[in-house]
Parts: structure tokens; sequence; C-alpha cells
């Protein structure tokens, strides 16, 4: 079952569009295919932290208008759509150092969590010079220790969810 791990630009992405009555969005794609656990190629685990989700609790109610009631409820919402519970993630597992502390947790999270996706609209901040390209400004693979995974673009990630083509870590690369 491949594992993804959601940036919190996808979940606060999905949350705006929600808002605005868009349902045909990248995010908001991903975002449903974590909430029910399935996708066109089957089914889709959700890696998350309770770091992660203090975060997005914390920034849809001070940055994006939530009430702090609502911005609670949507945390504890996206908590359960974990069917092993959100993970633990104290840092340090040394995947690639990365200088943004918010997104060195989510990558390690990700990578910790055995994810073999990890979707997110800021790829600048996540891909190093020595990830491998699958798909030029929208997927790379991390390779570190013999293991992989793919961090894609939230329109690349949804693309393969609505094609039923769930690019995995363990894919051979080829588009």
């Amino acid at each position: 079952m491949p594992r993804i791990c959601l940036d919190l630009n996808v979940w606060c992405g999905a949350f705006i569009a929600r808002r605005l009555g868009r349902q045909d969005t990248a995010t908001v794609a991903l975002t449903e295919a974590v909430r029910s656990g399935r996708s066109p190629r089957g089914p889709v685990s959700l890696v998350v932290s309770w770091g992660m989700l203090e975060r997005l609790r914390t920034v849809l109610a001070r940055d994006l208008g939530f009430s702090d009631r609502d911005a609670a409820r949507l945390a504890e919402l996206v908590s359960s759509y974990v069917k092993e519970g959100p993970s633990l993630t104290l840092g340090g597992v040394g995947v690639i150092p990365i200088h943004d502390t918010e997104d060195r947790h989510v990558l390690e999270t990700a990578w910790a969590g055995g994810a073999d996706v990890l979707a997110t609209a800021n790829l600048d901040d996540f891909v190093q010079g020595t990830d491998e390209t699958v798909r030029a400004g929208r997927s790379f693979r991390l390779k570190q220790a013999g293991r992989s995974m793919i961090i894609a673009h939230p329109f690349e990630a949804a693309g393969w969810l609505r094609d039923g083509i769930w690019r995995t870590a363990s894919d051979d690369g080829r588009a």
C-alpha cells in the first residue's frame, strides 16, 4: 500500500479550496485520497506527525482565519485519517541537511514513516542537487541508505492518482 506524506501547504490548499467551493484541485484530490484511504490504484496510507498536526492547527488559526475551535477540529480530523495514528517524530533521523526546521520535520516524518511519496508545493525547499529527477520541476527521487522516496509537486501526485498510476519510491523512475 503506497504511503504518502502531505506537506502542510497541501492541507492548507485543500482547506482553502473547499472553503471557496472548489473540489477540482490537486490538493483536494490528494487530501480526499488519504481521507478515504483509496485511490484508483488501490489503498493509500497517510504519514503525518503530531508536530505537523500542531503546526497545521496553528497556521489555520493564525494565518488562514479559521477559528481556534475549527482549526483544532480540522487538525483532529486529519489525525483520524491515519490508520496507525500519527507518529511522534522528534527529529534527527539525518535524511538530508535542510535549514528550515519545519521542512526538516516534514521530511524526517515522511522518511521515518516510510512514505513512498512526499507531496509538497515547495519542491525547492526539499530537493537537493543530488536527488534524481523523475520529471523535471515536478518530481524527484531522494535516495539514502538503500531507501528512496519520491518528492512530488501536488499537481504531479494528483495526476498519478487521477490516472491510476501511483508512482512510489520502488518504481523504476520511468514516466
